[in-house]
C-alpha cells in the first residue's frame, strides 16, 4: 500500500488502528483484519447496532443519544423488513437476470436495495452525484457533533426505507449540515444493517482507462468497501453526456465483465437526449436489466431486441413526471406483447402495487 493510500485510509480508521495501518503499508498490499475489526465496529455504531465498548467516543453506546439513534434505526429497518418478504418472492422472477456484478446508476448510495434485489452478487457499482468526502474520525467529534451526525444518517435513510429511494435534495441538505458529510457514513450504516462485516475502506478514483487507482484528484472519486466477501463501489459521477467525458466509469463497469443494470427512481433522465450515452451503454452492454419506467425508455429496449418480461400494471408516469408517460409501454401491457405478472408491492416512484411497473430484461 502506498503512503497516499495509507493517509486516505486513516481518515476512516479509529486511533487504535492507525499504527496497524502503517504496519500494513510497510509490509502488505491489502488492509488486514485488525483494521477491519474496528472499522466494522464503526459501521455498526453508525447503524445503531451493538458492538465494542469504546471509551474514545463522546457518545458511547450507553448514552441516551446513541440509544435514541439505535431505536430510530430499528424503526426504519422494521419498515424495510415488511418490504423484504415481497422482494424475496420477486427475486424468484429474475431468474438468470441476476449476475455477479450489479451496476446501479442514478441510485446514489442506495446499497440497501441493490443488496436486497441481488444478494448473490459479488460486486455492486453505485453511482450518484452525492459527495465522497472523507469521514472524520469519530473520536475527534464532540457529543453534539456526533448527535447531529447520527441524526443526519437516520434522516437520510428515512426516505430510502419508507419510499425505497433517496430524496436527493433532502439527502444533500442532510449531508451538508452534518459533521459527517459525504456518502461513506450512509454506506457503512446500510452495510452494517445488512449484517456484512466491513473489512476495509479505500478512497479511490478512476484513471482514463477505467482502472481503479488511489484517490488523487482524478475523475470519478469514490469508495471501495470490502464487506462480507463483497466489493461495494460508490462513485460520484455526472452521468450526462458531457459529464461522462472519456467514459472512464463505463470502461470500469465493462472491465468487471458481464453485469446486470439496476435502475430505480432515476428522474426519467435517460428519456432526454443529454443522457443518451449512458442510456445507449445500458442497452448495448448490459447482460440483464431490472428497472422501473424512469430508466431506459421501453422503445429503446424493444428496438434493440431485448427479451422482456413486464410486472405490475403500468398506467403512466406520476406527478411531477407526467410528460414522460409511455403510451407504447401501456399498450404492451394491454396487448400482452410480453409476459406480464402482478406485483405485490410498489417499486421506485410508483409505490401503489396496482399501478407500479417493473421491466425485467436479458440479452
Amino acid at each position: 500500500m502506498t503512503a497516499t493510500q495509507t493517509a486516505l485510509l486513516v481518515a476512516v480508521l479509529s486511533p487504535a488502528l492507525m499504527l496497524s495501518a502503517c504496519r500494513t503499508a510497510e509490509g502488505r498490499n491489502k488492509p488486514q483484519s485488525p483494521q477491519g475489526s474496528s472499522l466494522n465496529d464503526t459501521a455498526r455504531y453508525l447503524a445503531g447496532l451493538s458492538g465494542g465498548n469504546r471509551g474514545d467516543l463522546a457518545l458511547p453506546r450507553t448514552s441516551p443519544e446513541w440509544r435514541n439513534h439505535a431505536e430510530r434505526m430499528d424503526r426504519l429497518w422494521a419498515l424495510q423488513s415488511g418490504r423484504q418478504s415481497h422482494i424475496k418472492t420477486f427475486r424468484k422472477e429474475l431468474g438468470q437476470v441476476g449476475g455477479s456484478t450489479v451496476f446501479y446508476p442514478f441510485g446514489g448510495p442506495d446499497y440497501l436495495h441493490a443488496a436486497s434485489y441481488f444478494p448473490g452478487a459479488g460486486t455492486y457499482i453505485l453511482v450518484g452525484l452525492e459527495g465522497a468526502e472523507p469521514m472524520p474520525e469519530l473520536a475527534s467529534l464532540g457529543a453534539a457533533e456526533l448527535a447531529r451526525g447520527l441524526g443526519g444518517i437516520a434522516h437520510s435513510l428515512r426516505t430510502v426505507t419508507e419510499a425505497s429511494y433517496f430524496v436527493t435534495t433532502e439527502m444533500r441538505n442532510d449531508l451538508a449540515s452534518t459533521p459527517m458529510p459525504g456518502t461513506l457514513p450512509l454506506l457503512l450504516a446500510q452495510i452494517g444493517r445488512d449484517g456484512k462485516a466491513v473489512s476495509s475502506v479505500e478512497s479511490v478514483s478512476l484513471d482514463p482507462s477505467g482502472n481503479l487507482v488511489p484517490r488523487s484528484g482524478g475523475g470519478s472519486p469514490g469508495w471501495h468497501i470490502r464487506a462480507g466477501g463483497k466489493n461495494i463501489f460508490y462513485f460520484r459521477q455526472d452521468l450526462s453526456n458531457g459529464g461522462l467525458g472519456d467514459r472512464r466509469l463505463l470502461k470500469f463497469v465493462s472491465n468487471r465483465g458481464a453485469h446486470t443494470t439496476f435502475v430505480k427512481s432515476a428522474s426519467y433522465l435517460m428519456h432526454e437526449a443529454r443522457f443518451s450515452t449512458i442510456r445507449d451503454y445500458i442497452v448495448n452492454n448490459s447482460h440483464g436489466l431490472v428497472q422501473c419506467p424512469s430508466g431506459v425508455p421501453y422503445r429503446h429496449l424493444r428496438e434493440a431486441g431485448w427479451n422482456l418480461k413486464l410486472h405490475g400494471n403500468y398506467r403512466g408516469a406520476g406527478s411531477p413526471f407526467t410528460q414522460y408517460s409511455q403510451a407504447d409501454l401501456a399498450a404492451a401491457y394491454a396487448e400482452g406483447s410480453h409476459p406480464v405478472k402482478p406485483m405485490s408491492f410498489g417499486f421506485g416512484y410508483l409505490l401503489d402495487p396496482k399501478s407500479t411497473c417493473v421491466i425485467v430484461g436479458r440479452r
